[in-house]
């Protein structure tokens, strides 16, 4: 018998005690709304063909392991806010949103 997964969704915005970090929303709000330069780049094509060459089927872990990938390698702008901003601007551009 097949165990089914059940998708999850990802947040960086919890501290070890599980509390919700304020000024990392605030932070994220920054990145995805306001600020022109961002503590990360994208490079979409590369992002697209990454996806579709992925044997996954959660977009959600896609995301996930992304995000922590780009930031292991980018450890200078590693933050919660960025990481939650980074997430959430892959996520809508492989939606579609």
């Amino acid at each position: 018998m097949k165990k089914e997964r059940q998708s999850h969704a990802t947040s960086f915005l919890f501290n070890s005690d599980f509390a919700i970090n304020k000024e990392s929303i605030f932070m994220m709000n920054l990145y995805l709304n306001a600020v022109d330069e961002k503590p990360y780049s994208i490079d979409y094509n590369t992002l697209l063909m990454s996806y579709h060459l992925w044997k996954g089927d959660d977009i959600e872990d896609f995301c996930e392991n992304q995000t922590i990938s780009y930031f292991l390698f980018n450890p200078q702008n590693d933050s919660a806010g960025a990481r939650e901003a980074f997430y959430m601007d892959i996520r809508e551009f492989l939606i579609g949103n």
